[in-house]
């Protein structure tokens, strides 16, 4: 039976190498999927396709074999890895993804996206994302020097970090007009994101909306869509 798999929020660095070693476990007990979706924050951050670390080349290789097997691999951008460009999707022999996507889930129109664009209650992260996304913006950011870029990366990290320290709840969830907004712009049945950290099935009049959680050093999550069924499945190491 064709399985299709959603992960996100895995925010890959070389400070989580427990969650790398979860991701290659992942990758071989799911030998066969027909299609596999990263639905953003995949890397703690990425400052560009010509940011050749060690860890990204090993990712890389092996997001290459699973396409290389006959799997289709998508990719959603995040909040935190916005800058992942064509030379990685054609890297791993797979396609990068708009804010929104509708695809096809059990028989059932399916919209996907990172989840941040939901979260309109927080409204000073909406005005820096729309910073964050001005094309121009971003293409005088890739035209300065790695190290630059790497730091002001670290930088954003580093706020993000102390604001979580002081605010457990800083992600602000999912907003309910926002929500019931885009299922009706987009015509569908299901929803399916991460962003918010805060993994459960949601069923609405507008219809279902599952959310993703993050990886930690001991834990992870999917989604699983089977032909049958789509649902959230979460795996302790």
């Amino acid at each position: 039976m064709a399985t299709t798999l959603f992960i996100s929020d895995l925010h890959l660095s070389d400070e989580t190498p427990e969650i790398e070693a979860g991701l290659y476990a992942l990758l071989d007990r799911e030998q066969g999927m027909e299609r596999l979706f990263i639905l953003g924050d995949f890397f703690e951050y990425w400052i560009g396709d010509d940011d050749d670390t060690p860890l990204h080349q090993r990712v890389i290789a092996r997001l290459r074999a699973v396409s290389d097997s006959g799997s289709a691999v998508f990719v959603v951008r995040g909040n935190r890895d916005l800058a992942l460009g064509n030379v990685f999707a054609e890297q791993i022999g797979g396609e990068l993804l708009g804010d929104t996507t509708v695809i096809d889930v059990n028989g059932k129109p399916t919209l996907i996206l990172h989840g941040d664009t939901l979260c309109t209650d927080d409204v000073e992260y909406q005005k820096m994302r729309t910073i964050l996304h001005d094309p121009a913006w971003q293409a005088e950011m890739l035209q300065r020097p790695l190290a630059q870029r790497r730091e002001f990366a670290q930088g954003l990290r580093a706020a993000s970090k102390a604001k979580a320290e002081n605010d457990p709840d800083n992600i602000i969830d999912a907003n309910d007009h926002a929500i019931e907004a885009a299922f009706m712009e987009h015509d569908v049945e299901l929803m399916i994101h991460g962003h918010t950290h805060r993994p459960k099935r949601h069923r609405t009049n507008a219809g279902d909306r599952l959310v993703l959680g993050d990886w930690s050093s001991s834990e992870s999550w999917i989604i699983r869509a089977d032909g049958n069924d789509c649902h959230l499945e979460h795996y302790s190491y």
